[in-house]
């Protein structure tokens, strides 16, 4: 996968790993490294930033427990996760649709 549309995508990937359980940054990356068979494994420079920004927007919460900071899903990110996933659907089926019409020269 091309890594300018891993970073399109990271923030709607972290807010999914988070709304599946309560989790620190370190357990992000593995799950993604995991679901991804190995073949992405985001760098902490590029996770615990966007982990900030989800705080500060208010769509999840950290608390710190053995030293560690854990991560949970707010109301208004589970709000925000599903308006997300609409939005991921929508791009995904237009994209599909332009690939299918220019592939079968239904384009005039």
């Amino acid at each position: 996968m091309d890594n300018d549309i891993r970073r399109l995508f990271l923030k709607y990937i972290v807010l999914t790993v988070i709304s599946k359980k309560s989790t620190y940054g370190y357990d992000i990356i593995k799950t993604i490294e995991t679901c991804s068979k190995g073949k992405w494994k985001p760098s902490t420079g590029s996770i615990y930033p966007i982990l900030d920004y989800l705080v500060s927007e208010g769509y999840i919460q950290s608390e710190e427990t053995d030293r560690k900071k854990v991560y949970t899903i707010t109301p208004g990110g589970l709000a925000a996760l599903e308006e997300m996933t609409q939005r991921k659907d929508e791009l995904l089926n237009e994209i599909s649709m332009i690939i299918d019409n220019i592939t079968e020269g239904d384009y005039t």
